[in-house]
């Protein structure tokens, strides 16, 4: 399938890199402490590269702004900032971008504080991710440490004031979110309790909880919908996390449904610690970076599920997968 692929790998110098593209420039994250860094270069350097484009044997200049936070793991482009999630330390950094959309400017700190139930895995606030609501008017912010979904309007392209904040399950681990097209709902890959929670927006009243497989090995990792907003993605990793599963790693798929429900269609087995995946915007390709297999599977789609023969493609141990 041909398919171009940007890919972020777990190497030495970039550590679980996250990409995102935006401004005609890449933005990619080094999530090493205590050298993290926001590395920003030109998507230009990218034109007539076709087939997988590893960021880690790109020889490209690139400014680097060190990240405030510890041990950071995701990017919100926002029109005027850059907003990075910092796990270790339970931070938001954000960075104020110019016209260009280089950072310029002092960057900003916001602090979250708290914890959950889980002995080991939440005894302080994780910031791990965030999402902007399609109208571009909110930003929610997903704390895995706390079980909490904050809230923020964005105002001029940046993060304003802080909006009431919305409990997630008791020791579910929220880890990733994503709007509906409308943006009149927000799902939520939990990575403790592996099950993806249904909001609606007008009130954010939990209106589903769906569990992603037949066991709990506490690996929920990645969501996203098809860009028709009719199917929703969300992997489970297995092998990694827990031992003697009776399931694999792996991708639920789900069909959206009137008033949030979900109907589970599929439950598709994958390589070695799926963290990140993406869906092709004719929705006929799921593109699944498999960390410790080292190898990224492209799997045809029909009707929202794989059919057909796999593709694989060796990439050393990928975390990222963006399509272009």
């Amino acid at each position: 399938m041909a398919l171009t692929i940007l890919v972020g790998s777990n190497t030495a110098y970039w550590g679980h890199t996250y990409l995102a593209e935006g401004n005609d420039k890449v933005y990619a994250l080094r999530s090493l402490s205590p050298h993290s860094a926001l590395c920003v270069f030109d998507a230009e350097v990218l034109k007539g590269k076709e087939g997988v484009i590893e960021l880690a044997s790109l020889q490209v200049p690139m400014t680097e702004s060190k990240t405030e936070g510890d041990e950071s793991c995701h990017i919100t482009l926002l029109e005027r900032e850059a907003v990075v999630s910092d796990y270790t330390s339970g931070t938001l950094t954000l960075y104020p971008l110019d016209k260009e959309g280089n950072v310029k400017g002092k960057t900003r700190l916001l602090h979250f504080e708290g914890s959950g139930i889980h002995p080991t895995r939440q005894k302080s606030s994780h910031i791990h991710s965030s999402a902007l609501s399609p109208n571009g008017k909110e930003l929610v912010v997903v704390d895995l440490g706390c079980d909490k979904i904050y809230r923020f309007e964005v105002e001029k392209g940046r993060v304003a004031k802080q909006l009431p904040t919305i409990s997630a399950p008791v020791g579910s681990g929220p880890r990733f979110g994503t709007y509906s097209k409308d943006g009149a709902l927000l799902y939520v890959v939990t990575e403790l309790s592996d099950e993806v929670l249904v909001y609606r927006t007008a009130d954010f009243a939990l209106l589903g909880r769906y569990p992603m497989g037949d066991a709990n090995p506490s690996g929920g990792a990645h969501i996203a919908l098809s860009a028709d907003g009719r199917y929703l993605y969300a992997s489970l990793r297995v092998s990694s996390v827990a031992k003697d599963c009776p399931i694999s790693d792996g991708v639920a798929i789900y069909e959206c449904l009137a008033e949030g429900k979900l109907k589970k269609l599929h439950y598709q087995p994958v390589g070695g610690h799926p963290r990140h995946f993406a869906v092709s915007a004719d929705g006929r390709a799921l593109v699944v970076a498999c960390r410790d297999d080292s190898t990224i599977e492209i799997y045809p789609l029909e009707n929202g599920v794989p059919t057909g023969k796999v593709e694989r493609v060796s990439v050393e141990k990928p975390t990222y997968v963006g399509l272009r």
